[in-house]
């Protein structure tokens, strides 16, 4: 029982209506806004629009996950990543690429001051040496 009680933890459950998306946190990429509607797009390449709003699935993430959800953030007011899966950020094209290595490749654009703060992030998290 514990087992999956843990597993259904590791899943945002968005549900409205008749319908319920069960999402495993592991495979969820990113969130982007599409005006009063969320597209969420996973580790699959499949995308699901939603009738969330981004702040929404922010919110739902927060109160499923807690702290252990601090690798899904908030980039301005369009896009939440799952910052797992970043493997390039080039802030002079505002360019940012989600990638597992495996087969799943999206590249977002994000401004350079969002993309600047989310490098900033990154290399806090990591000790990061600077090749030149």
């Amino acid at each position: 029982m514990l087992v999956e009680e843990r597993l259904m933890s590791r899943n945002i459950i968005i549900s409205k209506g008749a319908e319920l998306l069960r999402i495993p946190v592991d495979a969820l990429m990113y969130v982007s806004s599409e005006g009063n509607y969320s597209n969420i797009v996973t580790l699959d390449g499949r995308s699901r629009l939603v009738t969330f709003q981004l702040g929404q699935i922010e919110d739902a993430i927060a109160e499923k996950l807690g702290d252990d959800g601090m690798f899904l953030i908030r980039l301005g007011r369009s896009l939440i990543i799952n910052t797992e899966f970043i493997y390039l950020i080039d802030i002079s094209s505002q360019k940012l690429v989600l990638s597992d290595c495996r087969g799943s490749y999206h590249e977002l654009t994000a401004s350079k001051e969002v993309l600047t703060k989310l490098k900033a992030y990154v290399e806090s998290l990591e000790k990061v040496s600077d090749v030149q």
